[in-house]
């Protein structure tokens, strides 16, 4: 079977939008052609669209200089894939990627399929992260775990941490939105959407209220050394009172050394397209 050309790529990346990651294909095509394509109907109601490639891959060499080194990686709920590919790129030997939504693993089969680069030892499959042993082949163990714009759509993000952390050996990356209007120590619960593409399944959402409470659960898996890497407040008055937060977890002593931990939330103005729901 021949290949699409530059022009059946694009056709059919814009046929498997809305993306929220910008992934190269190609040098000269990434999945950030499908905004080109929006009409102002689909823009106003469209998913963010991020770009976090160079800054994630600039933390991994902080921690890994001579790169993954042949480690495996987990990425839950994966969206289109992204953390899975840039991974084998530095050097994993293995990448599995699973989310819950088929239409983000029918983006990142897509890119399985046409990207050009290392693809081999990547799978990708559709689940929950609460019936993740059903999988078959099994998921996991990985000596690198990604947990990215899970824990707060999850309605016992405690539970649902453990299952991915039972499954690292030695870092995890939790990134989750955040409230920054209380007292650090809680899980404000809130409801949300069940069918939104940026929103979780369960209609039961749990926001940290700050580092320490996330601390105290990561503490209790078991991991000993822990790192704010990021921690910001949004403005924006749809979303006022919420933030994100990126919590590295270590259980080998010393690996996060070179991560200086962030003390505060910093401010960063946001203009959200999908404003009942936070970017993952």
């Amino acid at each position: 079977m021949s290949q699409p050309n530059h022009e059946g790529l694009v056709d059919k990346i814009v046929a498997l939008g809305p993306w929220h990651l910008d992934v190269r294909l190609t040098e000269d095509l990434s999945t950030a052609v499908y905004l080109d394509h929006l009409s102002s109907e689909d823009a106003e109601a469209r998913v963010s669209f991020l770009r976090p490639e160079r800054h994630w891959k600039s933390l991994m060499h902080r921690i890994y200089p001579d790169g993954l080194e042949g480690r495996s990686f987990l990425e839950c709920a994966c969206n289109c894939g992204a953390y899975s590919f840039w991974a084998r790129e530095l050097g994993a030997s293995s990448c599995t990627g699973f989310d819950v939504r088929e239409h983000w693993i029918e983006q990142a089969r897509f890119l399985l399929q046409h990207r050009k680069g290392p693809v081999d030892g990547i799978r990708f499959e559709v689940s929950d992260l609460l019936g993740l042993e059903k999988v078959s082949p099994p998921v996991g163990p990985a000596d690198i775990t990604m947990f990215q714009g899970i824990f707060y759509h999850l309605p016992d993000p405690v539970a649902g941490l453990k299952i991915a952390a039972d499954r690292t050996r030695e870092l995890l990356f939790l990134d989750t939105a955040c409230r920054v209007d209380l007292p650090d120590g809680m899980l404000a619960v809130t409801k949300e959407s069940t069918e939104m593409l940026m929103s979780g399944v369960h209609g039961l959402a749990w926001f940290p209220t700050g580092p320490r409470v996330l601390e105290s659960i990561l503490r209790w898996l078991g991991f000993v050394d822990i790192k704010v890497a990021h921690w910001f407040a949004e403005t924006n008055t749809a979303r006022d009172g919420y933030g994100r937060i990126r919590v590295l977890a270590s259980r080998r002593p010393g690996l996060l050394e070179p991560i200086e931990s962030v003390a505060a939330p910093t401010v960063l103005e946001t203009k959200r397209m999908y404003p009942a729901a936070a970017d993952d």
